[in-house]
């Protein structure tokens, strides 16, 4: 496996931050290990459907992460449609909708579903768009900010992301027969590539604070554990807290309070509070702090209060290979007012 030496910089003091407008204290957000198959387990859509208050919310479906293929959103918003709601996409991976399209449909949707696929991607296109703000609004208003995998990274400061893998660049996904996975199941042309990449540190909208690593219990196509390679970013990120999210667990935020979601009859990490990388265990989640040069994880506890989980960066230090993981897969400029949202 190819390896790199990586050199991170502080980007800013986590006090000097500018957040934008503050996030309202009630915040309502279900996290989940997986976008395909988190979506897929109705306990999970149960739960974003009760925070909405309403028995068939309007969903807003964001597939920017898998470049808008209709593979995912049927997998990803399928159980939704199955119990009444109505579901809607906005495609802002090849289009850009006028500000009065996007505008209307951020204001009257009650849960907007983030797609999994490459985190850096989506965020990167949704800043330049502006759609973070309209997120935000949302938020702001009571909407449920929902997602798996990238769609969970995006709501925190940041995450554990596998946005280097070439199988989730958009030149190589539409390329592939789309069979409504976060990434193709078609293997690239090469060992070398399938198996040549690195995770790396990606930034998120920063709804919720800290580090998230979505399919904690699970190796990728590069052959490392993800928990493993967690600890070693949080080494390179001691400022921050780590929330390592199982593939079949979810973190639900509903104010000042939160639960976890485990998915009975599935496997997962935590094995009698101690972690199996062999997913001997049920899912779960963890929490992951830097004390005296070494990681301490701790399994969460099935609830508690947001402010007990989750805390304020000292420090939030960007990764350099952001410039080399934009550069291989662009985001093209597209023509204004253009419109694939009919």
């Amino acid at each position: 496996m190819m390896t790199h030496t990586v050199t991170e910089t502080i980007a800013r003091d986590a006090a000097d931050v500018s957040w934008g407008e503050p996030v309202s204290d009630h915040r309502r957000i279900v996290a989940a290990g997986s976008g395909r198959e988190g979506l897929a387990e109705p306990q999970i859509r149960d739960a974003i459907i009760h925070l909405s208050h309403k028995a068939t919310p309007s969903v807003l479906y964001l597939g920017t992460a898998t470049y808008d293929l209709a593979g995912p959103e049927a997998e990803q918003t399928g159980r939704f449609a199955e119990v009444g709601c109505a579901v809607t996409a906005l495609k802002f991976a090849f289009c850009t909708p006028s500000d009065e399209e996007m505008q209307e449909r951020f204001e009257h949707t009650d849960v907007i579903i983030a797609s999994g696929g490459n985190t850096l991607f989506a965020v990167d296109r949704w800043r330049r768009l502006g759609v973070d703000h309209l997120i935000r609004q949302a938020l702001q208003r009571g909407a449920v900010l929902s997602g798996g995998s990238a769609g969970a990274i995006s709501w925190f400061d940041g995450g554990h992301s596998d946005s280097m893998d070439p199988q989730t660049y958009k030149q190589y996904m539409l390329a592939q027969i789309d069979e409504g996975a976060d990434v193709s199941r078609v293997m690239p042309l090469s060992d070398a590539e399938r198996t040549g990449w690195d995770y790396i540190r990606v930034p998120g909208l920063g709804f919720l604070p800290g580090l998230c690593c979505p399919h904690h219990d699970r190796t990728q196509t590069n052959g490392v554990l993800r928990a493993v390679d967690f600890d070693r970013m949080l080494l390179r990120h001691t400022g921050e807290t780590g929330i390592g999210i199982d593939h079949f667990a979810a973190l639900v935020v509903d104010g000042e309070d939160y639960h976890v979601i485990s998915i009975e009859d599935r496997e997962g990490s935590v094995d009698a509070g101690r972690f199996s990388p062999d997913r001997r265990g049920k899912p779960g989640i963890w929490r992951k702090t830097v004390v005296d040069g070494k990681v301490q994880a701790a399994v969460v506890p099935a609830a508690g209060k947001v402010r007990d989980l989750l805390r304020q960066a000292d420090a939030i230090v960007e990764d350099v290979r952001l410039t080399a993981a934009r550069a291989a897969n662009p985001d093209e400029p597209t023509l204004k007012l253009r419109s694939c949202n009919r």
